[in-house]
C-alpha cells in the first residue's frame, strides 16, 4: 500500500475468521487505520485484492468523520433495525396477497411458507428495538435527555459515540473499530469491553486503552519496520515478545556493525598494497552483498527531570465541605479531600460528574460556591486542563510554543525533551495549526510540564495520544517528585501513577487508598451484557445471579490483576483492626480512630515524635478505610449494584 511515494508496507497477506479476535499495533504514521480502510472498502490497495465473502456485513467505525443522519439521537440509533422495517412491509404485501380467494392453492402455500419465515425472524428481534436502542446508547453514556436531540448540532465525539451506539446494534459479522474509546467515559469503555468479549462476530480494532487491548484481542497484527507480522495472545503478551525480539535483533545489529567496522579496516589497509588487493577487493564485493540487520525500533528515554518547586511537606491540598453548583444545578456537594505533599492522585467517574469542576477548584481556576478550598502558600500550579490544545498559538512553530513555556532551557534542551515526545527533525519547525489533534495534545502538556511548579494538575491528558506517546507521559509523570492530582479514564494509568484514587459521582467524593483496580474490586459491578441480554434481564425484573455478578468481575481490568493499596508498611500495620471479623468493623475503626486522638495527644506532651507520627500515618489509613467502608455500606450493602 503506497501513498505518493510513501510506501506503508508490501506483500501484507492476511486473513480474518468469523470469530477472531484481533488487535492493531504500531507506532503513528505506520498505517494501521489504512488497513480498517482497506478491509472496508473505503480504500483500495495499490498492488493485489481484498475477497470479502459474499453476505458479510461488515460495519467500520472511524476516528473521525462517522456519517449521521438528519434525525435525533434515538431516531439515528433505531436505523440499525432498518431491516426489519422491510421484513414488515414485506409482511404486509404478503398479507394482501392472503385475502385474494382466486389464488391457486400451490401459490398461497409458497405465500404462507415464505410469510411464516419473515414471522420468524420479525417476532424474535423486532418487538424491543426500542429498548434495546435505549440501553445501548446509555451504556455508552448518552442520557435520556439526548435522545431528542438533533444529531447533526452535536460535537464530533457525539457523533462517533452514535455511530459506535448504531453499529452495536446491527449486530454485524466484522467489526472494525478505530480508536472506539475516544470519547467514552470509564463505566462505557467498561461495557464495552464486556460487550466485545460476548460478540458473536469478528472484531479488528486499534485502542489506545491496553486494558481493553488485554481482555478482547486473541491476536495481534503488529506493523513494524513496514512489516507487518502476527502474534498470537493478547497485547501484553505481544510487548513481552516484542522486548525479547528487540533484544536480539539488537545484538544481532551490533554484531555485524562490529563485523563490518573490522572488513572495512581490512579494506582500507589492503586495497593499496599490489598482493593483497584481490582480497580486498572480495571483501568489498562482500560486504556490498551482506543483507543489513537493521537496528530495532525503540522507544524514546526520558532522562531528563522536569522543572519542579519547592517541595511542599505536610498538606499540598485540603478540601473542606467544598460545594459547587451551577445556577441550579448542583455540581459537587460537601467534598472533603486532602492531598499530602508528593502525593498522586487519581479521579474517576462517569462524564458529566465534576471532575474538572473539581480539578478546576484545586488549581484556583474556580471558587467553590460553599466550603473551603485551601493549598500551601509555597503551591505554584501547572495546570493541562482539556481543550489546552485549543488554545495554541496556532502561529507558533513546535519549537517556538515550548520556549515560550520553558524559559530558562537552551535550544538544544527543548529539542531533546520535544525529542522524546515524539517531535523531531522538520516536525519541530511546524505550525501548531497544521498539527493533528494528537500532537496538539503532546505539545500542550508538554508545555504544562516545562512549567516550574509542585503541584501538577492534568485533565484526561491521555486523550488523542497514542499507547506509545501515553507511556512516555506516564513516565514522565512518575519522574515528576510533586504533588499530581489528575482525571482520566484510563484505567492503566489510574494504576500505574495514582496512590489514591477518588470516585466522583453524584456530587460527592469517595477516597479510596489504593490505585483504580483496588477501588474497583471494592463496589459491585454492573454485569455488562449484549443489548438483547440486556433487555432479557430488564424485562424478567432486572435480578441477575450470583455467577452474572462474579462474571462482570473478571474482565473489568483485564487478565492481569494490578490492584495495589495503600503503602504497604501502613496497611500491614493496621489490617488485624481493618479486617477483623467483626459485627461492625465501622464501628470497630471509629473507637480506633477516637483511641488514636488521645494517644496523639499524650505523644505530642511527651514529645515522642516517632509515635506521633506513626499515629499520624495510622489515622490517614483508617479514615480513607473507613470512607470507603462507608461507600461500601451505600452501594453494595442494600443489594444493589454499584457504578464505578
Amino acid at each position: 500500500m503506497e501513498f505518493g511515494t510513501q510506501e506503508l508496507y508490501r506483500d501484507v497477506n492476511l486473513f480474518v475468521g468469523p470469530e477472531d479476535r484481533i488487535g492493531l499495533a504500531g507506532p503513528n504514521g505506520s498505517g494501521k487505520s489504512t488497513i480498517l480502510k482497506l478491509m472496508s472498502g473505503e480504500l483500495e490497495p495499490t498492488r493485489g485484492s481484498v475477497d470479502r465473502r459474499r453476505g458479510t456485513c461488515v460495519a467500520y467505525l472511524p476516528q473521525t468523520g462517522a456519517v449521521v443522519g438528519e434525525r435525533t439521537v434515538l431516531e439515528e440509533a433505531m436505523t440499525a433495525f432498518k431491516h426489519l422495517d422491510e421484513v414488515q412491509a414485506e409482511m404486509i404485501e404478503l398479507e394482501h396477497r392472503m385475502k385474494d380467494a382466486n389464488m391457486p392453492a400451490d401459490e398461497l402455500q409458497e405465500v404462507l411458507d415464505r410469510y411464516a419465515v419473515l414471522q420468524h425472524h420479525f417476532g424474535h428481534d423486532a418487538y424491543d428495538r426500542q429498548p434495546r436502542a435505549e440501553k445501548v446508547l446509555m451504556s455508552l453514556g448518552f442520557a435520556e435527555e439526548d435522545f431528542h436531540k438533533q444529531t447533526r448540532t452535536q460535537s464530533g465525539g457525539f457523533q462517533v459515540r452514535l455511530a459506535l451506539a448504531r453499529m452495536l446494534l446491527e449486530e454485524p459479522d466484522v467489526l472494525l473499530l478505530d480508536e472506539p474509546t475516544n470519547y467514552l467515559d470509564i463505566r462505557s469503555i467498561e461495557w464495552l469491553q464486556e460487550y466485545l468479549s460476548t460478540f458473536k462476530g469478528a472484531v479488528v480494532m486499534i485502542a489506545h486503552d491496553r486494558y481493553l487491548l488485554d481482555a478482547v484481542v486473541q491476536k495481534v497484527w503488529a506493523i513494524e519496520s513496514h512489516k507487518l507480522f502476527i502474534f498470537p495472545g493478547d497485547y501484553s503478551k505481544y510487548l513481552d515478545d516484542k522486548v525479547r525480539r528487540d533484544e536480539r535483533q539488537l545484538k544481532k545489529f551490533e554484531e555485524q556493525q562490529q563485523f563490518i567496522k573490522r572488513t572495512e579496516q581490512f579494506i582500507a589497509q589492503y586495497k593499496g598494497r599490489k598482493d593483497t588487493a584481490p582480497r580486498a577487493m572480495s571483501r568489498q564485493k562482500m560486504l556490498d552483498k551482506l543483507e543489513r540487520v537493521e537496528a530495532p525500533e525503540t522507544m524514546p528515554v526520558i532522562r531528563i527531570r522536569f522543572p519542579e518547586s519547592d517541595e511542599v511537606y505536610g498538606k499540598a491540598v485540603d478540601l473542606r465541605a467544598v460545594s459547587k453548583s451551577f445556577g441550579p444545578k448542583q455540581v459537587l456537594k460537601d467534598v472533603n479531600l486532602v492531598v499530602g505533599g508528593g502525593e498522586k492522585i487519581g479521579l474517576f467517574g462517569a462524564n458529566g460528574q465534576g471532575k474538572t469542576t473539581l480539578l478546576r477548584i484545586v488549581a484556583g481556576k474556580l471558587a467553590p460556591s460553599s466550603g473551603e478550598a485551601w493549598t500551601s502558600q509555597k503551591t505554584q500550579v501547572a495546570y493541562y486542563e482539556q481543550g489546552a490544545e485549543e488554545t495554541l498559538n496556532p502561529e507558533m512553530t513546535v519549537l517556538e510554543a515550548a520556549a515560550d513555556a520553558g524559559a530558562g532551557f537552551t535550544e538544544n534542551e527543548l529539542k531533546g525533551i520535544l525529542g522524546t515526545f515524539l517531535f523531531s527533525g522538520d516536525a519541530l519547525d511546524k505550525k501548531a495549526a497544521v498539527l493533528s489533534g494528537g500532537e496538539r495534545s503532546r505539545l500542550a502538556i508538554i508545555r504544562a510540564l516545562l512549567t516550574p511548579s509542585n503541584l501538577l494538575i492534568l485533565d484526561e491528558p491521555t486523550n488523542h495520544l497514542d499507547i506509545q506517546s501515553r507511556e512516555i507521559l506516564f513516565e514522565a509523570i512518575r519522574r515528576y517528585r510533586r504533588t499530581v492530582v489528575f482525571a482520566a479514564h484510563d484505567r492503566f494509568m489510574l494504576d500505574e501513577l495514582a496512590d489514591k484514587t477518588v470516585r466522583i459521582e453524584s456530587g460527592k467524593a469517595i477516597l479510596f487508598p489504593g490505585n483504580y483496580s483496588y477501588a474497583a474490586g471494592r463496589v459491585v459491578k454492573h454485569g455488562a451484557a449484549s443489548p438483547k441480554a440486556q433487555v432479557q434481564r430488564t424485562k424478567q425484573g432486572g435480578q441477575r445471579t450470583k455467577s452474572e455478578v462474579g462474571s462482570s468481575k473478571s474482565h473489568v481490568n483485564g487478565p492481569k490483576s494490578r490492584a495495589h493499596g495503600p503503602k504497604s508498611g501502613v496497611r500491614n500495620r493496621h489490617s488485624s483492626l481493618v479486617n477483623r471479623q467483626s459485627g461492625d468493623p465501622v464501628s470497630d475503626i471509629e473507637r480506633r480512630l477516637r483511641e488514636i486522638g488521645v494517644e496523639h495527644d499524650a505523644a505530642r506532651q511527651a514529645m515522642d515524635f516517632n509515635r506521633v507520627r506513626e499515629l499520624a500515618d495510622e489515622r490517614r489509613y483508617l479514615e480513607a478505610e473507613l470512607q470507603a467502608r462507608k461507600a461500601d455500606e451505600v452501594e453494595g450493602g442494600a443489594g444493589h449494584d454499584g457504578n464505578v
